[in-house]
């Protein structure tokens, strides 16, 4: 982490600012976070990404986070039920879907990424009494996945049965994530779905506790 700074704009505020720098080959990534903790348990997350530099398209570019097993439940309004990506999601209707975060990853013959949701407004992970964790994104949709896998767990892997579900749930919230295309059978990603480097990318979350009914 380049820069942690903390204030207290108002009684009941804290905001805590943070700057970190990745490095690859070839370029490099800084990620701005403006956190709002408010008084009433809700907390807000600004992001900024900028990735830099002689960089390819990038598969996604967003935050990942670990919530309790218990969160089980898994609800969201967007783009769904099934699995949907940036070039493949028109057979995926808007609405309000439930499911469970074992259900989201697709048993493909070869691990790999799984279980997207695309146009998402909000989620929420809740526990067997419904209390749990909410998120919603405040200003573009977001695209998400909750799996019970992390990406380097799907990478490292040749087959699904070699897979070992963790016990934690994986959050993963995208400001931008990239088409499917990929040229190992067919063109690759067009332009207007892939992820550019060189361009600055937000993603604004408001995180909020959901009670039980």
């Amino acid at each position: 982490m380049d820069t942690f700074d903390i204030s207290q704009p108002r009684s009941n505020e804290i905001r805590v600012v943070t700057v970190a720098t990745g490095t690859a080959a070839s370029g490099k990534f800084v990620h701005q976070a403006v956190w709002m903790i408010h008084g009433d348990g809700t907390l807000e997350m600004d992001n900024e990404f900028k990735p830099s530099g002689d960089l390819p398209p990038l598969p996604r570019l967003g935050v990942v986070m670990r919530v309790a097993g218990d969160f089980e439940q898994f609800s969201w309004y967007g783009r769904g039920p099934w699995e949907n990506y940036a070039d493949r999601k028109r057979s995926a209707d808007m609405g309000v879907w439930h499911s469970s975060v074992t259900d989201q990853c697709v048993p493909y013959v070869k691990p790999q990424e799984t279980g997207n949701k695309e146009e998402v407004r909000w989620l929420t992970l809740t526990d067997p009494n419904g209390a749990g964790l909410g998120v919603a994104a405040e200003d573009n949709p977001m695209a998400v996945s909750a799996l019970h896998f992390t990406a380097a767990d799907l990478a490292a892997v040749r087959h699904h049965y070699e897979l070992k579900p963790r016990p934690e749930v994986v959050v993963s919230l995208d400001a931008r994530q990239s088409g499917l295309g990929n040229s190992s059978c067919g063109p690759g990603v067009l332009q207007r779905y892939a992820v550019l480097p060189n361009q600055v990318y937000h993603l604004k979350l408001r995180f909020f506790p959901v009670p039980a009914p």
